[in-house]
């Protein structure tokens, strides 16, 4: 479990696993993986029924206030951690498409996050998704383009991966 996430509150939680699983419907499809990694990790980070909802909710309908919660976590390290678990998301099906790398991209802006640092990211959560090593070889890469080692554990779907 991670107890750095659930020291926010659950309102908090559930509009940064909004933003996650709005990422699982860019390319056009849900898939039964993408769904039961929302619901797992709803699960994981205690939110209750009415948040998990929401949660659900935004796989096929990005929630309404979208760019008010991407302000609000802009502004904090959380952004990193939200970049690699969108960018977790996206890959969690084995296909990056096209709709996901443009919302990916877009989003990276809204959060602030230098282009260099976003592409890290990106180069973390393919790398460890397709198993190319141990997630701890690929955290250097992350630390080397100014991203916070807290990150990771910060994850949603990387802290469960190391």
């Amino acid at each position: 479990m991670n107890l750095q996430l659930l020291d926010y509150n659950e309102s908090e939680r559930a509009d940064y696993m909004m933003v996650v699983a709005s990422m699982a419907g860019q390319d056009g499809a849900v898939t039964s993986e993408e769904v039961f990694a929302v619901r797992q990790l709803s699960l994981q980070y205690l939110l209750g029924p009415d948040a998990r909802g929401r949660v659900m909710a935004a796989t096929a309908i990005p929630p309404e206030n979208m760019e008010q919660v991407l302000d609000r976590l802009a502004g904090t390290d959380l952004r990193f951690s939200l970049l690699l678990d969108l960018a977790g998301m996206a890959y969690r099906d084995g296909v990056f498409t096209e709709a996901e790398a443009t919302e990916y991209n877009r989003l990276s802006q809204q959060l602030n996050v230098p282009e260099k640092q976003s592409k890290a990211v990106l180069d973390f959560a393919g790398a460890v998704l397709n198993k190319k090593g141990k997630p701890e070889e690929h955290t250097a890469a992350l630390e080397s383009a100014g991203i916070p080692s807290s990150a990771v554990s910060l994850s949603a779907i990387f802290s469960s991966a190391n």
